[in-house]
């Protein structure tokens, strides 16, 4: 899965696919419009929905809490 949401952030920022922090936002300047296209991207690749309460920041600060999120909506599918 990481490689996966890798690949969906490099749509956006290429250089994301080898990022290893832990504040997308900070270290790569990633702004709102970003991560709307990370949601829109994420959506298609995982053939998910995510929801407005998972819109946190925090949800987007590293490819870690991408992944948990990402397993957290699966579950409830």
């Amino acid at each position: 899965m990481e490689q996966k949401i890798r690949e969906t952030l490099a749509e956006i920022k290429p250089e994301l696919m080898n990022y290893h922090g832990d504040n997308l936002c900070a270290d790569m300047g990633i702004d709102s419009h970003d991560i709307f296209n990370v949601v829109m991207n994420l959506e298609a690749a995982f053939d998910i929905e995510i929801e407005p309460v998972y819109m946190r920041m925090e949800n987007f600060m590293s490819i870690a809490k991408i992944e948990k999120m990402i397993q957290e909506i699966q579950k409830k599918a």
